[in-house]
């Protein structure tokens, strides 16, 4: 898609979801501060394609770490979004309907997990029943996120 082609020339695509909406039950759980994934934004070879839609995706412009991510909202249309997730290498996600449509769509998924989740991810695990191209990374202690951001960086680097 065009507007992917404008975020730079690295050779990976991987779009980010940092934030669920803010009237949700568990989204102070779910949701990082989009400073907290600093170590993903020092990846070599990677361009940040934001798929946060919404009041969140203007934390791109308060960010230290996230100033060159593109950002794409308003995406307004379900077929919108599944064509822009279509078009990344991946997809690195809280959980939020993006990262449903992601794995629907077979794309790869780095989910970061609170450390309480959604019933839907199990307690326990990397993977999960419901998509195949899905990869589960847990919150160990109650909002500490560092070792989630740590892990996914280290699996995009090997990957």
């Amino acid at each position: 898609m065009e507007r992917i082609a404008q975020a730079g020339d690295a050779p990976r695509k991987v779009g980010l979801v940092w934030a669920g909406a803010p009237h949700h039950a568990n989204d102070r759980r779910r949701s990082i501060p989009l400073d907290a994934l600093s170590a993903l934004f020092e990846l070599p070879g990677v361009d940040w394609i934001s798929l946060q839609n919404g009041l969140r995706g203007e934390d791109i412009e308060r960010s230290r770490a996230a100033k060159r991510m593109l950002r794409l909202d308003p995406l307004t249309q379900l077929s919108e979004t599944a064509a822009m997730i279509d078009a990344l290498d991946a997809v690195v996600a809280v959980d939020t309907s993006i990262a449903h449509i992601a794995g629907a769509l077979g794309k790869p998924v780095l989910l970061m997990l609170p450390f309480a989740p959604d019933w839907r991810w199990g307690l326990q695990g990397d993977r999960t029943a419901w998509y195949s191209s899905v990869r589960l990374f847990r919150q160990g202690t109650i909002g500490d996120w560092g070792p989630v951001v740590a892990d996914v960086a280290r699996a995009l680097r090997d990957a």
